[in-house]
């Protein structure tokens, strides 16, 4: 069953989804909880089959209670956004929950938008606080992002640190996290307590951002650029040069993704 699967894997390589497709469902009959989850996402995106929800669910709940934690969390997403069943924010906190016990940071984030935004739960800065910090300590970009926004508001309980706030996003940016590097863009621009103005590293950051297809970064990065002096502009665009190389968004999008460049506080 795990060479099926492999089988499938090849197959979906190729771009051939419906072989694909098909290994994945003859080893998941089998119980091989990958290819569970494999023909879940099939389902799920219309990849080799036509797209059913139901299906999905059916397939993610199999892997997740062997305990495949992306299938715990996949199938927490379609409760989350009322995918081929009603939307049940309790349901999809608990598959999360079951994801985040098995260190799916994915899982760990959601958790933490949970608590932010007070979807099912009272809205609770300091919980949304904890849960990211868990996606954090194992090294979730879109974790750092929202703690970085956090901290950089400041809320119920906490102080707001712009220090911090700027660290976080640092290190989610250089990961290649896109929303990070735009935000990054925006504190620079602005300046911030404890945060210097930094109109070239602004526009740097923009333009990584805009490289790796945020299309609202394209706007940011024209109007400081209007703020800049010729030679400022140019110096802006040598160091854009720099980070687009270095940071790029990971291709699988990996929320744990380690840049083979060190990452310093550019």
């Amino acid at each position: 069953m795990v060479a099926q699967n492999e089988l499938g894997v090849l197959y979906e390589k190729a771009k051939n989804h419906t072989k694909s497709a098909y290994w994945y469902n003859k080893s998941a009959e089998k119980g091989y909880s990958l290819a569970q989850y494999n023909i879940g996402v099939a389902y799920e995106n219309g990849r080799g089959v036509s797209k059913n929800y139901q299906k999905a669910n059916d397939w993610y709940r199999k892997a997740a209670i062997q305990g495949y934690s992306k299938a715990a969390f996949n199938l927490g997403m379609l409760y989350f956004e009322g995918k081929g069943v009603p939307q049940d924010y309790r349901k999809s906190r608990e598959w999360f929950m079951q994801a985040a016990a098995e260190n799916n940071t994915m899982a760990m984030y959601a958790m933490g938008r949970i608590y932010y935004y007070g979807l099912g739960v009272p809205k609770d800065d300091r919980q949304a606080i904890v849960w990211y910090q868990k996606g954090v300590d194992l090294g979730s970009m879109r974790a750092r992002n929202s703690l970085a926004l956090l901290y950089s508001q400041g809320g119920d309980g906490f102080y707001k640190d712009r220090v911090k706030a700027l660290s976080l996003l640092i290190a989610s940016a250089c990961q290649g996290y896109v929303v990070a590097q735009n935000n990054l863009g925006v504190l620079y621009s602005d300046g911030a307590e404890d945060v210097i103005a930094d109109h070239k590293k602004s526009y740097a950051w923009f333009s990584v951002a805009a490289s790796n297809g945020l299309e609202e970064a394209i706007k940011s990065q024209r109007n400081i650029a209007e703020k800049m002096s010729t030679q400022e502009l140019e110096q802006a665009k040598n160091i854009a040069i720099k980070y687009i190389e270095k940071y790029p968004s990971p291709i699988n999008e990996d929320d744990t993704y380690k840049s083979n460049t060190e990452c310093k506080y550019p």
